[in-house]
């Protein structure tokens, strides 16, 4: 149990991440290959996701190596 909190706790980043990943890069591209319209913000925020996933993934990396060191 306690594995899941501090996975839960240390992963953080990871679901408002995969929300703005999911919501405005979705949106930005539909709107992109349909209507070839670009919105800067849904670009911005899609980006945001996408690097808040990779941090996310990354923090998770380190903490794995990390318990393996001690």
């Amino acid at each position: 149990m306690d594995t899941d909190k501090n996975s839960t706790r240390g992963n953080l980043p990871l679901y408002p991440g995969l929300l703005f990943f999911l919501i405005f890069g979705g949106q930005f591209i539909i709107r992109y290959v349909r209507d070839d319209d670009f919105y800067i913000l849904h670009f911005i925020f899609g980006t945001l996701g996408l690097l808040m996933i990779i941090a996310s993934l990354l923090m998770k990396k380190r903490r794995k190596a990390n318990e393996r060191s001690i």
